[in-house]
């Protein structure tokens, strides 16, 4: 599977690539922006090979003592989204409707768009950010158009972690 970027998100007092669980992927990373109440979007280039994205996404939570994301977007345009929060565990998505089938690239979800709703949901309420689940599934189930990223920067938003207008890589590299 190829991917051309990574973007992790989490919460913290320092810049989220000098955390101890990215330090195999410092030379990947290509910029970090940080949005409001110290959420951060770390950008990682198609070099990073994360292997097991659960296993990061647990490290980074213990560290950071938060909720963390990730958002791993393909060479076609396609997104998948994986969350953790200590709390209530791992979630997973393929953005937009039937965007799965679009992208043989991406591995089947684990969980339906509702079912990644409702740990979306409980991802924000660990993260101090609730948010009813019916919220983020009109955004897991929204068309992909113009792109992955757009859907991806409106997720954010409605997750509660507003602040930065674009998560593009240009933006942020």
């Amino acid at each position: 599977m190829s991917y051309r970027r990574h973007l992790l998100v989490a919460r913290d007092d320092r810049p989220l690539p000098e955390l101890y669980a990215l330090r195999p992927y410092r030379r990947s990373v290509v910029g970090n922006r940080t949005r409001d109440d110290n959420w951060q979007v770390c950008s990682l280039d198609s070099g990073a090979g994360l292997g097991d994205s659960v296993s990061l996404l647990v490290e980074v939570a213990a560290e950071t003592h938060t909720a963390a994301l990730l958002a791993s977007f393909t060479e076609g345009g396609c997104a998948a989204v994986e969350g953790f929060s200590r709390p209530y565990g791992y979630w997973q998505s393929v953005l937009g409707t039937g965007h799965a089938a679009a992208c043989p690239a991406l591995e089947s979800p684990v969980f339906s768009a509702e079912e990644a709703a409702a740990g979306a949901a409980k991802w924000a309420e660990a993260a101090s950010r609730p948010v009813p689940p019916e919220a983020l599934l009109e955004v897991l189930q929204a068309p992909v158009a113009p792109s992955a990223d757009a859907v991806f920067e409106e997720l954010l938003n409605r997750l509660g972690l507003t602040g930065v207008t674009d998560t593009s890589l240009a933006e942020i590299g």
